[in-house]
């Protein structure tokens, strides 16, 4: 009879339970956790303006910024390198040209990233240079406000690309920091360029039009994009409308 007595509560213990567990399903959609809007969605790292005036001190280690996208670009704690990020695998470029795969515990000032989920593909056997690409890109593409996320895959007989070195405080401004980038040259590579285009009235909270860096396929060479002739390219869009930004918390 005392077993009996408990299976009522051991029912509604279990009822309970998964009450609360759909309450708080509930409550993650409302919030935007976890659901198909939020891998629709372009994560930002810091609003660029201040960035480019030499806001380089950490924000967000990539362990939280993993939790937001598969795919995107951004840097390294004092501007320390280019970042790439494909298929899950943050990369970072520094002034020796040689990727290496990022440190979860790293952090950085300033990143864009998203779940990178094609919706057009585009094939181009023709060799483009880097204007042509984006001019056939622009179009393909439509309505000019949407946000897209990029990636080109293919055989590059001309890459160059250029990544920054470390900067200590106080910083410099992102312009004086260009002023002595490195520049790589690569030949006949096949690889990725991974970015986005986004539309003019995003001017200051980021920078209006393509930003694009690049990675070997095996490995041993990329940066940020400065020109380029690729062909065979297979070029993925992701449309994306949704956007988050998440300020650093300093003066």
């Amino acid at each position: 009879m005392l077993k009996n007595r408990w299976i009522p509560i051991a029912v509604l213990t279990l009822i309970v339970v998964v009450s609360c567990a759909a309450l708080y399903t509930v409550y993650q959609s409302q919030l935007g956790m976890n659901t198909t809007e939020n891998r629709e969605s372009l994560f930002q790292v810091a609003a660029f303006e201040p960035f480019a005036q030499g806001d380089f001190d950490d924000n967000t280690t990539y362990a939280e910024l993993a939790k937001h996208g598969d795919f995107g670009l951004g840097t390294l704690t004092g501007l320390d390198g280019e970042m790439i990020a494909l298929n899950g695998v943050f990369y970072q470029i520094p002034i020796d040209g040689k990727p290496r795969q990022i440190n979860a515990a790293d952090k950085t000032p300033f990143a864009m990233v998203t779940f990178f989920e094609a919706d057009q593909t585009l094939h181009v056997a023709d060799a483009m240079n880097y204007s042509e690409l984006k001019d056939y890109i622009d179009q393909n593409i439509s309505p000019e406000n949407a946000m897209y996320a990029i990636r080109v895959h293919g055989i590059y007989d001309y890459a160059k690309t250029r990544s920054v070195p470390k900067q200590t405080e106080p910083y410099p401004t992102l312009a004086e920091v260009i002023e002595n980038q490195t520049i790589f040259i690569l030949n006949n590579v096949t690889g990725t360029m991974a970015g986005f285009r986004l539309p003019s009235y995003m001017d200051e909270i980021n920078v209006s039009g393509y930003h694009l860096h690049f990675i070997t396929d095996d490995e041993t060479a990329g940066g940020h994009v400065l020109e380029c002739i690729v062909r065979n390219a297979t070029i993925e869009i992701d449309y994306t409308y949704n956007y988050e930004l998440i300020l650093p918390e300093n003066p």
